[in-house]
């Protein structure tokens, strides 16, 4: 494939973006590490605010809004070993900003260039999917053990009770209609926090499957012309700390006493899993 790929990074709260980007910071510039994708340049964003994003990500520490809510957009140039170049974006734009988009079914046309990229990554929290609740199910359940629900006053529905899949859905359709529509494109799914969800003993495409059925049968379906792949991502590799509440976990100095931090990050397609978390944004340039 010919000519500069312009990829970017989007989804829900949450989802994990910018431990996503702290890691693949720190990846792409760790000597002697082995990526499909090698740094070529900072196209836009800020070298110590990234640095200092690497830097909580190595010593285990989770990344706080009040660190993060000064960033700006992040774009930065790798190249493969063919001398392939991509323009990776973590655009200036919040989790909840996208959720909103679905939600008010507004545009801000500021988020265009972000939206219209021919590739795209978009990242679902395997921890926190929102799996439909149906009435019928809690009725029938509630009668086989002799519960009597108490009256309660009718909950006005809102926006955020939606399962997860139907708001990923409804995005994704939106992004191939009207002036967001460029035609055929490749999206990158990558479940996060891969490490809460491993232990269930499935695939990332099992994941999608038994948890997302909705998104599996849109891009299945072919109903709009995504070329697609799912991978698990633990960008992590486990629990992290959150100083504000003087947490120590085992667990977390485990990572911290890997040789490479590189080490602790796991990426799986299919049954293959390695460090390399340049491998779903190659998979988006070949």
């Amino acid at each position: 494939m010919s000519g500069e790929i312009h990829i970017s990074i989007v989804g829900l709260p949450s989802s994990g973006k910018t431990t996503f980007l702290a890691a693949l910071w720190h990846m792409v510039r760790e000597t002697g590490a082995d990526t499909a994708l090698s740094f070529d340049r900072l196209s836009q964003g800020n070298y110590e605010h990234l640095n200092a994003l690497a830097k909580l990500w190595r010593s285990g520490t989770i990344q706080q809004r009040t660190q993060v809510s000064g960033a700006k957009a992040v774009t930065m140039r790798l190249k493969d070993d063919d001398g392939q170049k991509v323009e990776v974006s973590f655009p200036d734009l919040p989790g909840e900003d996208f959720s909103r988009m679905w939600e008010r079914r507004e545009l801000d046309k500021g988020m265009l260039e972000t939206l219209t990229a021919p590739s795209l990554v978009l990242m679902i929290n395997g921890d926190t999917i929102k799996m439909p609740a149906w009435l019928v199910d809690w009725a029938t359940l509630q009668r086989k053990l002799g519960i009597v629900p108490p009256e309660k006053e009718p909950i006005e529905w809102s926006a955020d009770m939606a399962p997860t899949q139907v708001r990923i859905v409804d995005l994704l359709q939106m992004l191939m209609s009207g002036e967001l529509n460029i035609g055929g494109r490749r999206l990158a799914l990558l479940i996060s926090a891969w490490d809460k969800v491993e232990g269930e003993g499935q695939t990332p495409a099992e994941i999608l499957e038994s948890k997302l059925p909705f998104l599996s049968q849109y891009l299945r379906s072919g109903r709009d012309p995504w070329t697609w792949q799912v991978w698990g991502l633990s960008a992590q590799g486990g629990v992290y700390e959150d100083p504000e509440k003087d947490e120590n976990f085992a667990e977390t100095d485990r990572l911290r006493d890997l040789e490479r931090p590189s080490d602790r990050i796991k990426v799986v397609d299919g049954d293959a899993v390695s460090s390399d978390i340049t491998k779903p944004l190659k998979w988006l340039i070949d």
